[in-house]
Formats: C-alpha cells, structure tokens, sequence
C-alpha cells in the first residue's frame, strides 16, 4: 500500500515536471521592417523669373530691346553692339574681334523649334565631323546646344526658339585646349544662366 502511494507521488511530480518544460519556448527574434530608399533624378532647369537679371559686382547687364533678350555678362569682358561680347578685344577690324566671343543672332523661326533648327543644321553638314548635341532649358524654354559644326575656327552654338522667333547663341572659338579658354567658358556660363527673354512688343 506504502509502495502503491509513493508511486503515485512520483508519477504527480513527473507530470509538473513535463508541463513546465511544456510552457518554456525558445525566443523569437523580431524583425525590424526597413524603409525603402527611392532615389529620384533632378534635372537642372532654368526657369523664367519674368524680369532681367541684377547686376552684381562681378556681372553686368546687358539688354537688346529691339531683339527681345537680357542677359548677364563678366564685367571684365566688353560690348561691342549690338550683339558682340568679346574676351580682350582687339579694336582692330577683322574677323577676330579679340581672343574669344559671343555672338547672338536672331532670325525666324519659320515654325520650327529648337530640335528641328539643330537637326537641320547637322545634317546640312553630313558625314565627317564629329558634331555632339545636347538640351537644356534656357528661361523655361527648351534649346539645344551642338559642338562640332564645322567653321572658319571651332564653335559651340546654342540654339532657341521664342515666339517664332530663332535665336542663335555662338561662342567661339571654342577649343578646349586653348590659352584662356576658361575666360570663354565662363561667359558661356554667365550668358547661358542668366538670359531672359524680353515681352514680345505690340
């Protein structure tokens, strides 16, 4: 009877035992969720403010009112109008007004754009030359910029379209390697930024 009641006992203590062990579980590693990261492309742009450009120390104002355009160029560069900005100008008659220049041309459009003037222009051109275009935003409007096209010396034009209306910006020479070419590459900067397109007149 003893023996009977000690059995029991044993098997009582033997079941908590394994109950305990039931209730025990292993922990469980949480994860953290993670934020996705979406990168996203800025295209630079050039938008219209409505107004000409401020002059500043090292920038002067330029306007053609009869050509409808304001800009901004170096304070060290020089006007020669009425369409002339030139890098030490020589003041000797010639087709080299001085070391480098730009010059800013406008024509009709005739309905085309920006794309369709630069395309005609390369192909005028043919086979050859190796001739790059890229596009960008000049006041809001697009424009379309071409190295390569042949000429008397190396030129990079700049080709916009504003109210039927054909403007070509050429600067010139443009030869990278050259002595002072960042004089050149700085007023391209300062052109390029800062024209504005004057309200068409009645």
């Amino acid at each position: 009877m003893q023996n009977r009641f000690l059995g029991t006992i044993f098997l009582l203590i033997m079941l908590s035992a394994c109950s305990q062990t039931a209730k025990t579980s292993l922990p469980v590693e949480t994860l953290q969720p993670t934020s996705a990261v979406i990168l996203t492309e800025t295209l630079a742009t050039s938008i219209s403010t409505g107004a000409c450009p401020t002059e500043t120390a090292d920038l002067k104002l330029f306007t053609n009112t009869k050509d409808g355009y304001c800009l901004l160029y170096p304070a060290e560069n020089t006007i020669l109008p009425p369409a002339l900005i030139v890098i030490n100008p020589t003041g000797l008659p010639g087709d080299m007004p001085g070391d480098a220049w730009v010059q800013i041309s406008v024509e009709d459009a005739l309905g085309l754009t920006a794309a369709q003037v630069a395309d005609q222009k390369i192909a005028e051109v043919g086979e050859g030359f190796n001739i790059t275009h890229s596009e960008i935003l000049i006041d809001g409007k697009q424009a379309v910029v071409v190295d390569g096209l042949p000429g008397q010396d190396a030129w990079r034009g700049v080709f916009i379209v504003d109210n039927n209306h054909l403007y070509t910006i050429s600067f010139m020479p443009w030869d990278p390697n050259a002595d002072g070419f960042s004089q050149l590459e700085n007023l391209y900067s300062s052109v390029i930024d800062s024209f504005h397109f004057l309200p068409p007149t009645p």
